[in-house]
């Protein structure tokens, strides 16, 4: 055995011998389709049904989409997260304990929760327990109580949290953000209050319910390890009572345009920091182009090796962290850049940010920062394809959205040969220097004349109500 243990010995020193190792290795090329296939299916009652095959543990995972969210809220915000976090808190069936205690006994986790343009509900776990899942996923989504006593609870819980929001700082900013950018007529531009908030009525969920959960408006993700036909033949079997009708067709109002630089300052007396937004209006999430955003907003702010970071924190210390996200969503989309400073700081780093901005827009990105965005974004994406969860929502995506079949399939593609070009003309497209919202928190007297030298100022109280 000796001299064989020598001779792997001696090879296993050669290979490391041939191996430079102050060179950083070349990244190999990004996968041509690193999105799964799947099976899709239309049952009659109109819901689609998407499959996604995958063998790897012996696990399912049921997500079930219903279209509306919060953009159907109408005047009273806030309504659609309630129908959202009480679906498995009672049906006619089962009440909340009984629905927990059920669902714990198999190790299945069944959660529900609202967005901007839809309500999910999921449903996961072993794949044994396939048609109790199904027969829970079925309960909640179909026949929910919605119990007057666990209403009163979690509406008592939204007030609480409205309350403390008035102290929180991030909170102030992103909703005076997007009441700036969207306007207060846009569902994107409302946000919760305890007005809103204690005028939700049990009969608005229920209303809420019956108004656009059906079939027609729904779409279902299944990932796991499942046989297409198998399960789709279940899934009809489960959901066969769920009758088709007519949902109302909603218009709304167009985001206005953002036009000039203006700011808007929540006064907060005896704060020592600013919460700052630079904002505009952004693409929809339809948008052809979401790759290229991806890899333009990771340069600028997406990270640690983003530039904002690289600038406020790395080079003046003005701040913990500063990032910048793209929040793409059905109907319209907005770009932020976000920090907290220093008072005395507030508008220098607001300048830094529009600087930045600027030179994202008028300068190639170096080849090596360029690389390292792309490798970011294609190593999250990659690694997010772990998730079942992930996997199902974008399906869902696809068909919720309106993106192209092959979208996913050539996402990682796309990210990794976006060029300094195309981040060039994407911040040209998408981010502003002239038309932009600049959305401050801190206390006015120490900050607002150093941000009058930048423009002028809108001022605010904590309940968002413009000040004289």
């Amino acid at each position: 055995m000796r001299p064989i243990l020598v001779l792997f010995a001696l090879s296993v020193l050669q290979a490391g011998a041939a191996i430079d190792r102050s060179r950083k290795p070349e990244p190999g090329p990004a996968p041509e389709a690193a999105f799964p296939d799947y099976t899709t299916r239309e049952l009659p009652n109109g819901l689609k049904v998407f499959v996604i095959q995958d063998d790897r543990k012996p696990s399912v995972t049921f997500r079930l989409l219903i279209k509306g969210g919060a953009s159907q809220d109408g005047d009273k915000p806030g309504l659609s997260g309630f129908v959202g976090t009480l679906l498995n808190r009672g049906t006619k069936t089962r009440d909340a304990m009984k629905f927990a205690t059920e669902s714990d006994s198999i190790g299945a986790q069944i959660e529900s929760a609202s967005g901007a343009d839809a309500i999910s509900v999921s449903a996961g776990g072993l794949t044994k327990y396939t048609d109790t899942l199904l027969e829970l996923l079925v309960d909640a989504t179909l026949n929910p109580t919605f119990p007057a006593e666990q209403f009163a609870k979690e509406q008592k819980k939204a007030l609480s949290a409205l309350a403390a929001e008035k102290q929180q700082p991030e909170s102030l900013a992103g909703k005076l953000a997007a009441r700036v950018v969207y306007g207060a007529e846009h569902p994107y531009g409302r946000y919760r209050t305890e007005e809103s908030v204690a005028a939700i009525t049990r009969d608005d969920l229920v209303k809420y319910h019956d108004t656009w959960f059906a079939p027609n408006n729904a779409t279902l993700a299944i990932v796991g390890d499942v046989q297409a036909d198998d399960i789709l033949a279940r899934v009809a079997k489960a959901f066969a009572g769920w009758q088709r009708k007519d949902v109302p067709t909603t218009t709304f109002p167009v985001a206005p345009k953002v036009n000039g630089l203006t700011i808007h300052l929540v006064d907060r007396p005896g704060s020592v920091q600013s919460n700052i937004v630079v904002t505009n209006p952004g693409p929809a999430r339809s948008a052809s182009d979401v790759p290229e955003i991806n890899v333009t907003n990771a340069t600028l702010g997406g990270g640690f090796s983003g530039r904002l970071f690289q600038n406020l924190r790395e080079k003046h210390g003005w701040t913990y962290g500063a990032y910048s996200v793209f929040d793409m969503q059905k109907l319209a989309g907005d770009f932020a850049a976000q920090a907290e400073t220093r008072n005395e700081v507030t508008a220098p780093a607001i300048e830094e940010t529009l600087k930045e901005i600027k030179r994202l827009q008028t300068e190639p990105v170096p080849a090596p920062e360029l690389e390292l965005q792309r490798e970011y974004n294609v190593g999250n994406y990659l690694l997010s394809l772990e998730s079942a969860g992930r996997t199902a929502q974008r399906v869902q995506d696809i068909e919720l959205y309106g993106l192209d079949p092959d979208f996913y399939k050539l996402y990682a593609k796309r990210m990794a040969s976006t060029t300094a070009e195309q981040v060039q003309a994407t911040a040209q497209k998408y981010l502003s220097t002239e038309n932009v919202a600049l959305v401050v928190v801190g206390e006015a007297k120490q900050i607002q004349p150093s941000l009058e030298k930048i423009g002028k100022v809108v001022l605010y109280d904590q309940e968002l109500k413009p000040k004289p």
